[in-house]
């Protein structure tokens, strides 16, 4: 019997440790987690959205519907499966957090959480209960993008997409790095960041929804400190109109179409000049809501607006490149057309 029960042990031991490893997150946390990672729940749209990168079919389900206010997603870019996952809701937002007993009903092997300091404790308080291993992600943090691909390439045994993830983004990073340099600094760009339907609404210049813009050294009118993971504080007309920003940046299609008809705004600079640009969202965000890995190719649209004398890359082109890479998709001049109106 006692050989009977050593052998058992030896078995559930070796079993154990065939089809699992253990990983160091980049949180610097130790995680064991299933050696081939089938099924997966991003906590938060940042995660989630990386994951379709490498194969979307690993994903158990979203956030929110990918077709949003802020994320214009369909087939064409995203495929039929990504686009007809269920909506398990997460940590991020307004939203206090996924429904636990849907995720346990999917099967989830593994949740990738967003590693933000506004979610932390919020989600560790969720999920503490929940025997699935968390694995943090650093998913907003632009400079460390290249860190992240090779990450994920390791974890989901997918190298090669990863290292080809990573490759992009440290070309891209070198170049608007070496760019910037260039610029004086009473030569830096100012420029408002208008969200909400009524443009009055924005975010802190050290906001992490505002990183693209530091990155590039564009100067945020709007000084604040952010409160909550949400950010899109309030301010008033007169402060926009007594700062005077060069370029006004601007999320809402509804506000876009008002801003150059409103006798107010057609008082600033920026509208009288048409330095006034619509974010694209086809089909994630190139900015915001949520930041993601577009914010790559937002750092390269942003230069070529604000910075026309030194951005030399052919922005189309870019974008062309861009969305092959990372949705494989050859974009025709309509589609590039269409994806970029009012953006160019």
């Amino acid at each position: 019997m006692k050989t009977k029960s050593l052998l058992l042990f030896l078995f559930i031991i070796f079993n154990s440790t065939l089809f699992s490893k253990t990983i160091v997150d980049m949180s610097n946390t130790k995680v064991e987690v299933p050696d081939k990672i089938e099924r997966i729940f991003g906590s938060a749209p940042p995660t989630t959205f990386l994951v379709a990168l490498y194969n979307p079919e690993l994903l158990v389900g979203l956030n929110f519907p990918a077709n949003n206010e802020n994320n214009l997603g369909s087939e064409e870019y995203l495929g039929k499966y990504f686009m007809s996952l269920p909506i398990l809701g997460g940590w991020h937002g307004n939203q206090k957090g996924a429904s636990i007993e849907k995720l346990l009903s999917v099967n989830a092997q593994v949740i990738l959480a967003w590693q933000n300091e506004f979610l932390l404790e919020q989600v560790q308080n969720s999920l503490k209960k929940v025997e699935i291993p968390i694995v943090m992600l650093d998913a907003d943090n632009l400079e460390k993008t290249p860190q992240t691909f090779r990450f994920l390439g390791e974890l989901l045994n997918n190298q090669k997409r990863g290292e080809e993830l990573a490759i992009y983004a440290e070309q891209t990073l070198s170049y608007i790095e070496k760019m910037t340099k260039k610029i004086p600094k009473d030569k830096e760009a100012t420029f408002y960041y208008a969200q909400g339907n009524n443009g009055l609404q924005s975010d802190c210049q050290d906001s992490f929804h505002t990183t693209q813009f530091r990155f590039i050294k564009a100067k945020n009118i709007f000084e604040c400190v952010q409160k909550d993971i949400v950010g899109m504080e309030n301010l008033s007309f007169e402060t926009i109109l007594k700062a005077n920003p060069e370029y006004i940046i601007v999320q809402s299609a509804q506000f876009y179409d008002k801003i150059f008809t409103d006798t107010n705004w057609q008082m600033l600079d920026a509208v009288k000049q048409k330095k006034v640009y619509l974010v694209p969202k086809i089909p994630f965000n190139w900015i915001d809501r949520p930041p993601s890995f577009m914010r790559l190719l937002g750092i390269h649209w942003l230069s070529s607006i604000m910075y026309k004398d030194l951005y030399a890359k052919d922005i189309n082109k870019e974008i062309k490149t861009f969305y092959k890479l990372f949705f494989n998709v050859e974009l025709t001049d309509e589609a590039l057309k269409n994806i970029s109106k009012n953006a160019l």
